[in-house]
């Protein structure tokens, strides 16, 4: 499919020259005006580079090699390049150079135009603003580079993982017989000289000749018994084989990892690629780098019609891809249909003329893509790969299939032909009848179409009569309903008006009916204002009386507080003298509590710390008791030592102070009675038997003459402290009874003005009671003010009712004669409303005539009777083309029939040769590529295909970047479908979590550390799902595999996104019916739970010398559960249930290698199961696959402190382990090590949320199946 390029508009510019760019064109020109006169314009493509010293934009231009004809007949096909300066004036040409022609010059760094040289000294063309302005927008090439360089350094790693893993010695070996099969795909080598061990790692190597530079191929098959070698041959060898121009130079053939190390370097030239700026999507850098990439929104919405039965999720991906510019991500969860959307992305691609790559890390992912595809004859597929790798369906389209493949589809096409040429000419001639009866019809409805226009046309005339006079009615009609509403307005007024008023009267009315007249309330006001003065003296003399009382009160309780303070102070005065002779701190403080005196800081801290003493001087008799008693027994001794004493003495003074020691007094008393026991034992007693005693007895003296003298000081203390206390106690005393002198002259001041008080009380006392002698007082006068109030409030009551009734006597005159008047008034206007009612009834019925009359005409206006004849005439003349048409095709009928038959008589002939056309023609026009990531980037691949207008990657997430890279950088718009809630991919045998981190411990560069940890935490797939607008990107969110009880177990994962994982069986349990019925599975099970004990025997173990584990209890379970599927699976094949032929297929996975090991062992040693087909595997590399039942062993069991779960604790690992089983899913381990020991909390709450899922489905057993609560 040839690329259509734009033609570009021819920009003229002047370009000056200088010596060493002169220079550069001389070598192949006589001048610059020669060699930019050999062709008019040039196809240039414009670079820019760093700003130069001075700060001037600096340009390179490449010069096309293939669009410039004559320039590249000058150069033999070598490209042109020419670096330059921008100034006001023109394009400053600072050097000139030709370079290889391997050397590409479009990038998207640069852009292309059609530059016209102007050289011509002292011309005015200058540059061209439109020129300048694309130069400046262009990013500097070195920067975009240097960027680039950088952050892909970090994926630089994977390739070193390969590297050292891929790293093996070449091996040779000698042949002696060479044969091919019959269609050159596959050579066999009988081989001799290799070692042992060599034979098996020969599987998978790349071989060829020693002394040829060219792969042979692959090495698919091994026979070390027959010394044979069977290797895939690579397209160019076969095509030397069937020329029969492959000729070895030796017998000997080599063996290398040359093959792997070959897939790494195209990885690495991917890198360079994508720093040169060689993508097809110059957006490309920033996609894979930038954490939220600025990406083109998409200019109009699309608008499909789809070929595949779409759900709205799968409809809103397809549209959203085709209506992406430049990247549409689609997030696929298990069984969300991916492949469907990606047949019909690729059948909309076909449509819209547009070729399409399909690429995944694995063939049967790009196989199971192009699957749909296969009965679109618009679409021409092309396989790319190594046949060995491809699935069958896939081979067909393989390039040295594809001519065959097409010669038979079409011979098939053609025998369909063929067959139905006899009918054909009658069918021709029945449609042609059918057609002209048609044609009469239709010239028939035309003519009454016409008639019913005239009829329509009167109807328009009398339509806009009627119209006319109904406008006037309306307006006629408006008028009187105006009239009316005004009438009905005013009626309604002046009757709220009447009822007001009429209101108000009879209100008046019985206000003057329930009151007296004014008469009677003024003699009432006048009686009650004499009550109230009366009341008014009386309760001013209970006032005075009570008040004479309490002040009376007040002085007697004045004078004995007097005679009690006077009291005190005399006690006071005599108790200060007596102070001095106080001997105990409990007198003093008896004495502060009685007489009030307070403690003050000062006195509580002296007594604090004589207590103190006190304490510290418990034992001074004790010491004395004992002083004494030891000077009795010294006294003794002495008298019986005579004159050593003094030695003694002399001794013990010239000790050290230091030297003595403390004692107890019960140590001291030891000693005495110690040496008493002595003295009373010893009949006779000499000095020398004395000594040692008296030593010990002066010792201890000594010690207790310092505790005498400690104990004295401290008595001593106590004497001050207390003589301290009683000083400061006769200070507080002193202010006490000035205090109390003070409040004494106090209580005399008040007594005085109490006195004056009480006079004058008893004088106003006296007055009030000689006036009121003749009237008698029973109230106090708290009843005396309460009667007051009442009686005042009684007499504002009467005033103001006397008041109202003055007023209303005038008013009810008034609103008499009022209510007279309106109600003459309301009868007047309702009979002018009925006269108007009438009026309106009459134009109504008028009105209503007419409107029936236009309904009528407006019926036959609204038939589109125009239209009608168009669609009529449009139709005739359709029809009038098919009847020439089909005439045309019943007199080609023969020629037709004619050729089909010579086309399959060709067909049926086609040499090797034809068949060769056919397939460069059908290669020529493919319109969607299939190939793995890797295989996008062999030679032979870039040189057909360097760029697709879309590239669709399916199953990212199993991909490294660097593999990713590979067929992104080919499209113009990249398609992206992954899951990042699935596993990331696997870097050989390891995860990529572990590859990352082996090679962030190998990393010395900090950038490429951070861009690696980056990847770790976040994929790129996922930072692209979640940083893209919607509009790029869309959840496929109904899933078609799981029975619905198994999809719930996953739904959790998906709960953050926009769309909730919904299942799309409509009847689950009907569609994903697995018919078994055993010990182990129900009919109605398909989500089960296998719990194992947290105990002996089912713990897990570790591989000596090795990290992996496994579990036999485990394995014991699954033997027994296996054996019951198989038999249930005989048992429903024998109720018809499941056809004889078919076979229960059973996945049998676990987190753990060694696990596997042992499942594959039991399976292919010891089990024998007929009626099941199994597959086994590690979670990781079962990721894409599916199986009607999944049976999962997660080994991970102990009782260990430091036990985890290890691989298990990921989401990603365990929603890829769910999400394979159609119609059944067991899981087998412990749900208490899973549930209640792992580690890590979110791996806890995750497993416990399974758990309750499974429970919700009563799946929870026990190891040998029975139900568990």
């Amino acid at each position: 499919m040839g690329q259509v390029v734009a033609k570009i508009e021819t920009v003229r510019t002047n370009l000056i020259m200088t010596n060493k760019a002169r220079e550069g064109i001389l070598a192949w020109s006589k001048d610059e005006h020669a060699f930019f006169h050999i062709q008019k314009s040039f196809l240039v493509h414009i670079e820019r580079m760093s700003n130069s010293a001075q700060g001037e934009t600096a340009i390179t231009i490449y010069f096309d090699n293939v669009a410039n004809a004559n320039l590249a007949e000058k150069l033999d096909s070598q490209v042109a390049v020419m670096n330059c300066i921008v100034k006001y004036e023109g394009l400053l040409a600072t050097n000139f150079r030709v370079i290889s022609s391997r050397v590409p010059v479009r990038t998207n760094r640069r852009f292309a135009t059609q530059l016209e040289f102007v050289t011509a000294p002292k011309n005015t063309v200058g540059l061209p603003i439109e020129l300048h302005s694309k130069i400046r927008q262009l990013p500097i090439a070195e920067e975009r580079s240097e960027y680039v360089r950088k952050r892909i350094s970090s994926w630089e790693g994977y390739l070193k993982i390969q590297e050292r893993d891929a790293t093996i010695e070449d091996m040779t070996a000698s042949f002696s017989k060479l044969s091919v099969n019959e269609d050159f795909s596959r050579m066999t080598l009988n081989c001799s000289g290799l070692k042992d061990n060599e034979w098996n790692k020969a599987k998978g190597l790349s071989a060829k000749f020693k002394g040829s530079r060219d792969e042979l191929g692959e090495v698919l098959k091994v026979n070390r018994a027959n010394r044979t070698v069977e290797i895939e041959l690579r397209p160019y060898i076969r095509e030397q084989l069937r020329k029969n121009q492959l000729k070895p130079k030796t017998k000997e053939v080599i063996f290398s990892n040359f093959a792997t190390l070959s897939q790494i370097r195209r990885l690495r030239r991917g890198f360079a690629d994508l720093e040169k700026g060689l993508a097809a999507n110059a957006n490309l850098e920033k996609i894979l780098f930038e954490d939220r990439p600025r990406i083109q929104a998409p200019k109009k919405r699309a608008k499909l019609e789809f070929h595949n039965r779409l759900n709205e999720f799968q409809q809103e991906a397809v549209i959203g891809a085709m209506s992406a510019e430049d990247l549409f991500v689609i997030q696929g969860p298990p069984g969300t249909g991916k492949t469907t959307v990606i047949s019909e992305i690729c059948q909309q691609n076909a449509k819209a003329g547009l070729r399409t790559l399909v690429a995944s890390q694995s063939n049967l992912a790009v196989d199971n893509a192009l699957s749909r595809l296969l009965s679109n004859k618009d679409i021409r597929i092309l396989r790319f790969g190594r046949t060995e790798s491809i699935e069958e369906e896939g081979k067909k389209f393989i390039e040295e299939n594809v001519a065959e493949y097409w010669r038979e589809q079409t011979l098939q096409d053609i025998e369909q032909e063929l067959t139905l040429h006899a009918s054909q000419e009658t069918e021709l001639t029945a449609t042609l009848v059918t057609c002209e009866e048609e044609l009469q019809k239709l010239e028939a409805q035309l003519v009454v179409i016409k008639e019913k226009i005239v009829e329509q046309q009167q109807a328009k005339l009398d339509y806009e009569v009627i119209t006319e006079e109904v406008q006037k009615l309306k307006k006629i009609l408006g008028t009187y309903r105006r009239e009316l509403r005004d009438l009905e307005e005013h009626f309604g007024e002046v009757a709220n008006k009447y009822e007001q008023v009429l209101s108000k009267v009879e209100e008046l009315e019985r206000f003057l009916e329930t009151n007296e007249s004014s008469e009677k309330l003024l003699e009432r006001t006048n009686r009650l204002a004499n009550e109230i003065e009366k009341t008014r003296n009386q309760l001013l003399f209970r006032q005075a009386e009570e008040e004479l009382a309490a002040v009376n009160e007040e002085l007697n309780n004045s004078r004995n507080e007097y005679m009690t303070w006077q009291k005190n102070i005399l006690e006071l005065h005599q108790l200060q003298h007596e102070l001095k002779d106080f001997t105990k701190v409990d007198e003093l403080t008896d004495f502060m509590k009685q007489y009030d005196i307070p403690m003050g800081f000062i006195i509580e801290r002296q007594i604090n710390a004589l207590e103190k003493i006190k304490n510290q001087m418990v034992s001074y008799h004790d010491w004395m008791a004992v002083n004494n008693k030891l000077k009795a027994a010294i006294d003794y001794v002495e008298k019986q030592m005579g004159h050593a004493v003094q030695i003694i003495l002399q001794q013990i003074n010239a000790r050290p102070e230091d030297s003595y020691s403390s004692y107890s007094i019960r140590e001291v008393h030891e000693a005495i009675d110690h040496m008493k026991q002595f003295l009373i034992t010893q009949k006779v007693v000499n000095p020398a038997q004395l000594k040692p005693h008296l030593e010990r007895l002066y010792l201890r003296r000594k010690f207790v003459w310092e505790q005498g003298t400690i104990l004295q000081q401290l008595k001593q203390e106590a004497v001050r402290l207390f003589e301290m206390i009683k000083r400061e106690v006769i200070k507080q005393t002193t202010e006490v009874l000035a205090n109390a002198q003070q409040k004494k002259s106090t209580l005399t001041n008040k007594g005085m003005l109490l006195k004056d008080k009480q006079a004058q009380l008893q004088k106003r006392y006296d007055q009030l009671k000689l006036s009121l002698s003749d009237v008698p007082i029973s109230s106090n006068s708290e009843q005396l003010t309460a009667i007051l109030h009442k009686l005042e409030e009684e007499l504002q009551h009467v005033k103001s009712t006397h008041q109202v009734v003055l007023r209303t006597i005038p008013q009810l005159d008034q609103m008499q004669q009022q209510h007279q008047k309106l109600m003459e008034e309301r009868t007047t206007i309702a009979s002018d409303l009925e006269e108007k009612k009438l009026s309106i009834q009459e134009i109504n019925s008028q009105g209503l005539k007419q409107e029936k009359d236009l309904k009528a005409l407006e019926e036959i206006l609204e038939q589109d009777f125009e239209d009608q004849q168009l669609q009529a005439d449009y139709a005739i003349k359709k029809l009038t083309e098919k009847i020439t048409k089909l005439q045309h095709n019943k007199a080609q009928l023969p020629i037709k029939q004619a050729l089909q038959k010579q086309w399959y008589t060709l067909l049926q002939e086609a040499n090797e040769h034809d068949l060769d056309e056919i397939r460069k023609m059908y290669v020529r026009h493919a319109n969607v590529i299939g190939t793995t990531c890797v295989a996008s980037a062999r030679k032979e691949f870039m040189d057909n295909y360097p760029t697709f207008d879309v590239v669709i990657i399916d199953e990212v997430s199993k991909a490294t970047p660097p593999e990713l890279l590979l067929p992104m950088l080919k499209g113009k718009k990249i398609i992206l479908v992954g899951d990042h809630h699935q596993l990331p991919p696997l870097v050989g045998d390891d995860t990529l979590e572990e590859t990352l981190k082996a090679i962030i411990e190998e990393s010395d560069a900090l950038e490429e550390s951070a861009e690696l940890k980056k990847l770790l935490k976040e994929s790129l797939f996922e930072r692209l799902f979640k940083n893209l607008p919607r509009d790029n990107k869309q959840m496929l969110a109904i899933q078609y595999r799981m029975h619905e009880d198994i999809m719930k177990t996953i739904t959790p994962f998906y709960e953050n996104e926009d769309d909730q994982l919904q299942c799309g069986l409509i009847d689950s349990d009907n569609v994903r019916d697995h018919f078994l019925e055993g010990h182990y599975v129900k009919r109605a099970d398909h989500l089960l739970w296998l719990d194992m004990p947290n105990e002996k025997p089912y713990f897990e173990e570790q591989m000596k010398n090795g990290k992996s584990r496994f579990n036999q209890g485990e394995l014991d379970t699954i033997r027994h559960m296996l054996l019951d599927i198989d038999h249930a699976t005989e048992m429903a094949k024998a109720a018809g249930k499941i056809k004889q032929d078919e076979r229960k297929s059973i996945g049998v996975i676990s987190f753990y290698g060694e696990q596997v090991k042992k499942i594959d062992r039991l399976i292919q040693q010891e089990l024998n199961l007929q009626h099941l087909h199994l597959r086994t595997g590690t979670v990781d590399k079962f990721q894409g696959m599916e199986m009607d039942v999944i049976i999962v062993s997660m080994v991970r069991n102990t009782q260990h402190k430091g036990g985890d779960i290890g691989f298990a604790n990921d989401y990603r690992r365990l929603n890829v382990a769910l999400s394979r089983a159609r119609e059944l899913l067991i899981l087998v381990g412990s749900t208490e090590m899973f549930t209640q020991r792992a580690k890590q909390k979110h791996a806890r709450d995750m497993y416990s949320q399974l758990l309750e899922t499974v429970k919700e489905q009563k799946g929870l057993r026990d190891q040998d199946g029975n139900v568990k609560q």
